[in-house]
């Protein structure tokens, strides 16, 4: 289940980001905690096996976050997470560039505050194919259990999804999302470097997916 894992890598020197790439199965690169210039994506990708490239609003304006993810799919990432909620300036010619070189389209949406209504999740499934995903990534807030279990029965209706919940009472949908369909699941290097709220460590989903086994 290791290729399962995909590490976020965020908040580290380029060396050592290099270095987990080159170990691990599985890694995305969160372009916007780094400091990476194309010729260093370049470089990141020769030592990478599969890779998400991401590149969140805020550290850049939406033309730098443009050359870096054009700059990762022409490097060869496997994946390119692109937000719901993006511009069709800013998401279209991304999009048109990952098809022409190969490079599967995230299409993300994010809340950090609760867990959306089914029929709300399930409208962004369908805007987002219409949108052009290859793969649709739903990260919402569990603050209650039925949260978390309304993020799984998605599942059982949709294919090509990758949805969890954040916060502590999301773990549990971390660790079944690629159990139910979804093919990876987020984690992060250790707790000092956690990229998103109730992330896992790789060490530790690997010792829960050891004793699923």
């Amino acid at each position: 289940m290791d290729e399962k894992i995909c590490v976020s890598l965020g908040g580290i020197s380029a060396v050592e980001c290099m270095r987990w790439a080159s170990l691990l199965p599985l890694v995305e690169l969160r372009l916007d905690m780094m400091q990476f210039s194309p010729e260093n994506i370049e470089l990141f990708a020769l030592q990478c096996h599969q890779w998400v490239a991401t590149c969140r609003e805020g550290k850049y304006s939406e033309r730098e976050r443009t050359v870096q993810l054009s700059a990762a799919i022409r490097a060869g990432a496997t994946y390119v997470d692109i937000e719901h909620e993006s511009t069709e300036t800013y998401r279209k010619p991304l999009i048109e560039l990952a098809q022409r070189l190969g490079t599967q389209v995230i299409i993300s949406c994010h809340d950090f505050e609760k867990t959306p209504e089914l029929s709300v999740l399930n409208d962004i499934i369908a805007q987002s194919r219409e949108k052009g995903a290859d793969w649709v990534k739903l990260a919402v807030t569990a603050n209650t259990v039925a949260d978390a279990a309304r993020v799984m029965s998605l599942y059982e209706h949709h294919d090509r999804l990758i949805a969890f919940a954040m916060g502590d009472t999301g773990k549990i949908t971390r660790i079944a999302a690629p159990l139910l369909g979804a093919p990876f699941t987020f984690a992060c290097i250790d707790e000092a470097r956690i990229t998103a709220p109730g992330q896992l460590t790789e060490a530790q989903m690997k010792i829960v997916f050891q004793l699923l086994k």
